[in-house]
């Protein structure tokens, strides 16, 4: 059987990408090798431009009860002065993003998905094989029932960072590991946290701390893979000592976490996102650090703009992939984690200079915003 697109990967991208094209008369079907997104533990800081993006697919509504509104972000560097502050006022805007745990958006995506007669979703199914011609995409498929061939116009990798379909095309990648880990859980707090996102830079890695509902803190420390490790082996009581150790009261008394998971941190860029009718999207194409909490963001940003093409080429005009900006963000996240993972004394001097001078300088600071709210 031939589809207009395959979307090959379930989690939030590739689905986000499927209910994107809802009204669209295309054949669409999603190849998952998963069977489930249901235990998927992060802690998703969507910004400003993802939040429309939810608003446009009539999805917020589901979302909304999970979400907490971020208003201001605190940016500081333990042990030294200075610090930058970004808050939603300043960019006129009502607020600078949300936080909103990822089964919440896989659950909203997939009920969606389960109205949409248009898009077949092959659950525990791997792709084996891919080939092309100037005309179609073929691959072959399998699953614990069959192996069979299928073909597509267009073929979307969302297939994550290790992409079955980037290896099959043979597409070669810059690889960085920073040989970190990000440990995530969730802290409940004393007091409010006043809807402020709170990122403090340590001299291992660093800690952000997101406002969530019920008067709680989404926690995502990254430091070195043993470290992190370490931190893992605690117990709940003294893990939560060394938290309010290290990030201070800011937020005042810590009471209590739950239940801590860990995800390893990789630098992965494909040197070809598109490659005749196939197109690399999401971690597949660029799989970076949490420091700046771009990778979801940008992805739904590629999402946003290849639906927007497929939605408006009729099917004389389905010849042709776009190209997809993604190098400014992709890169910010990187070089953020190369500043602040240094420490020597003249880099220090500097990114606290730079940290105060962003603060007091207002163009450049929103012009910084704008980029990591996905305004530019």
């Amino acid at each position: 059987m031939k589809y207009d697109i395959a979307i090959v990967g379930g989690g939030m991208v590739g689905a986000a990408l499927a209910v994107s094209l809802q009204n669209s008369e295309l054949r669409i079907v999603l190849i998952d090798a998963a069977t489930s997104h249901a235990n998927d533990h992060r802690l998703i800081a969507l910004n400003y431009a993802s939040v429309l993006f939810f608003k446009k697919l009539n999805l917020w509504a589901d979302l909304a009860p999970h979400a907490e509104a971020i208003n201001e972000v605190h940016v500081s560097n333990r042990g030294y002065f200075g610090t930058t502050r970004l808050t939603a006022k300043e960019m006129h805007i009502d607020h600078l993003g949300y936080v909103v745990p990822a089964k919440k958006i896989n659950l909203a995506l997939y009920e969606k998905l389960a109205e949409l007669s248009h898009v077949k979703i092959l659950y525990g199914t791997k792709v084996t094989e891919l080939s092309q011609d100037p005309n179609e995409v073929e691959f072959t498929i399998q699953n614990q029932a069959e192996e069979k061939s299928l073909q597509a116009s267009f073929l979307v990798a969302a297939d994550g960072t290790f992409s079955t379909v980037r290896e099959l095309l043979h597409i070669p990648t810059e690889m960085i590991d920073y040989q970190q880990k990000a440990l995530v859980t969730i802290t409940e707090l004393l007091r409010g946290h006043h809807h402020i996102a709170y990122e403090r830079f340590l001299t291992n890695g660093a800690i952000a701390m997101l406002p969530l509902t019920r008067q709680r803190a989404a926690t995502i420390w990254s430091g070195d893979e043993k470290y992190i490790d370490e931190l893992l082996k605690l117990s709940d009581e003294d893990f939560l000592k060394k938290l309010q150790e290290h990030f201070g009261y800011r937020l005042g008394k810590f009471i209590k976490t739950q239940q801590r998971f860990s995800y390893p941190l990789k630098f992965i860029k494909a040197k070809q996102q598109v490659k005749n009718r196939v197109i690399l999207i999401g971690n597949a194409a660029h799989t970076v650090h949490p420091i700046a909490a771009q990778g979801l963001n940008v992805a739904l940003s590629e999402v946003n703009l290849l639906a927007n093409h497929f939605n408006e080429k009729t099917q004389a005009l389905f010849t042709e992939l776009p190209k997809i900006p993604m190098q400014k963000s992709v890169n910010l996240s990187h070089r953020l984690t190369q500043l602040f993972s240094a420490d020597f004394f003249v880099i220090n001097a500097a990114r606290q200079l730079g940290m105060i001078g962003l603060d007091i300088c207002l163009p450049v600071k929103k012009r910084f915003g704008k980029q990591t709210l996905g305004l530019l």
